[in-house]
């Protein structure tokens, strides 16, 4: 017991028997107590100490047995000897599945936050067509009450061209203007489906030349366009319709569906004036 408590080690496996490890155990805890009181204790302590330490290289030189080298060699190669845990790749990081479930949630944010923004964009289109839609029909309806209280409106009639076979249905309408205006209205029914790349398209003849008054589409064979001619309706003598590609034609390339003479007038009465405002709630729709 004595090497090791000089060399300040507590030394408890001297003895393998626990009543003996007991003893030597209440042996060190009660030197330690008493070297910690007695400061001479101490001082002597360190010297014991000392003289301990160089006792090993006071003993004689001996050659170790021959045996005692295979123990060593042994010895050495099972404690360093590495395991094959040891030469294991080590294996990557496992992901928490608190970190995955929030990337899945910032990507699910994300992908949230694109839609919305898609369909505010689609919506904003929407809102802006429809806007633009409304301001375009309520100024034709303030064209059309202009129209509607000149008191020289007339209408000019529009039948089919070329006439319709017997039994079949012609298209026909009136083309509504005043004399000195430079707007006037065309309405039309029994007008057949075109092909979704095709419309119709007026045309005002003056002379020999022939200016184009707009494209427009039929609805339930019917049709209501506000014409602006650039110069007062006096100044032509005949209008007529065509089929034309979707964009309109700058000369007339299609067949003639109808055409009226704007030399024959009759004036618009009140029933006339009733008759047009109607329209609308027929199925009509105002093109320009």
């Amino acid at each position: 017991m004595l090497p090791g408590f000089l060399s300040g080690k507590d030394n408890l496996s001297i003895s393998r028997r626990p009543l003996e490890d007991l003893r030597v155990a209440k042996i060190i805890i009660h030197h330690d107590l008493r070297l910690f009181e007695c400061p001479r204790c101490q001082h002597d302590l360190q010297e014991y100490r000392l003289v301990a330490g160089m006792l090993p290289y006071s003993a004689p030189e001996a050659l170790p047995r021959p045996e005692l080298r295979y123990q060593l060699i042994e010895a050495v190669t099972h404690t360093a000897a590495p395991t094959p845990a040891e030469f294991a790749v080590p294996s990557a990081p496992a992901r928490r599945p608190g970190r995955r479930r929030s990337v899945w949630a910032t990507l699910a944010f994300a992908a949230l936050a694109l839609a919305l923004l898609i369909w505010n964009i689609s919506l904003r289109r929407e809102l802006d067509s429809q806007t633009a839609i409304v301001a375009q029909s309520r100024q034709n309806w303030q064209t059309m009450i202009v129209l509607l209280d000149d008191t020289a409106l007339a209408k000019y009639e529009v039948v089919a061209d070329p006439a319709p076979a017997p039994g079949q249905y012609p298209a026909h309408g009136h083309f509504w203007a005043s004399p000195q205006a430079q707007v006037a209205c065309l309405v039309l029914q029994g007008l057949p489906d075109l092909p979704v790349d095709q419309v119709y398209q007026v045309w005002l003849v003056r002379g020999d030349e022939q200016s184009s008054g707009g494209t427009f589409e039929a609805h339930n064979g019917k049709a209501w366009v506000l014409v602006r001619p650039d110069e007062p309706i006096t100044g032509y003598n005949e209008m007529f319709v065509t089929v034309e590609p979707v964009g309109g034609s700058t000369a007339p390339s299609g067949p003639r569906v109808v055409s009226g003479i704007l030399s024959d007038a009759t004036t618009a009465g009140l029933a006339d004036r009733q008759e047009l405002l109607s329209l609308p709630r027929d199925g009509a729709r105002f093109e320009d």
